[in-house]
């Protein structure tokens, strides 16, 4: 897992990249990780590791639930830097 600095730089690449949103999410859970890539890193998060499941509805036309995989630690800076992101 990288430190800190490198993970915030990639939360700041996941959100201008569109991997994960900046907004705040409609709906968080946590358990035991299911092997997906993390969106913030893009490493597995393996069913040792706690996962972070993210969602976001989505209405009108493609209406619906959008999901993302993080890490732990890559969702709480995910959760610190997305409000620096928005203010760019």
């Amino acid at each position: 897992m990288p430190d800190e600095p490198i993970l915030r730089g990639q939360v700041r690449e996941a959100i201008k990249t569109g991997r994960i949103p900046a907004r705040s999410a409609d709906r968080t859970c946590g358990g035991p990780g299911v092997g997906a890539l993390c969106s913030v890193c893009n490493l597995p998060v393996r069913n040792s590791a706690t996962e972070m499941q993210i969602e976001f509805g989505r209405e009108g036309e493609a209406a619906g639930i959008e999901k993302y995989h993080a890490h732990v630690r890559c969702f709480a800076a995910w959760e610190l830097e997305r409000g620096n992101v928005r203010s760019l």
